[in-house]
């Protein structure tokens, strides 16, 4: 068993768990910051751990993400972040058995 923490004080993102079918990443955005649109080749698991979120489609459409909400992507989903508060998410990348 191992016990992970990530660093609130990091720039953006850091990996907390690296292999070829699972990413965990903890990523860490400040109030009216973004991060651009863009997609991964993984079913996307997004968990917010801290702040509220602008979580974008592709067509531009948005939900606010917040502790208690997540959002589920197949692979190849494009997306876009814009933090409405200082915030905090854990984002799990999986490569699933089909």
């Amino acid at each position: 068993m191992e016990f992970l923490t990530g660093d609130p004080n990091i720039e953006l993102w850091e990996n907390l768990v690296a292999g070829p079918t699972l990413t965990v990443t903890h990523l860490v955005i400040a109030k009216d910051k973004a991060v651009p649109q863009h997609f991964v080749d993984y079913d996307v698991i997004v968990v917010s751990i801290k702040g509220k979120v602008e979580f974008y489609t592709e067509t531009g459409d948005f939900e606010i993400i917040y502790p208690g909400k997540l959002v589920k992507m197949k692979p190849n989903e494009k997306h876009a972040l814009k933090a409405q508060t200082d915030a905090e998410l854990m984002v799990i990348k999986m490569k699933l058995n089909k």
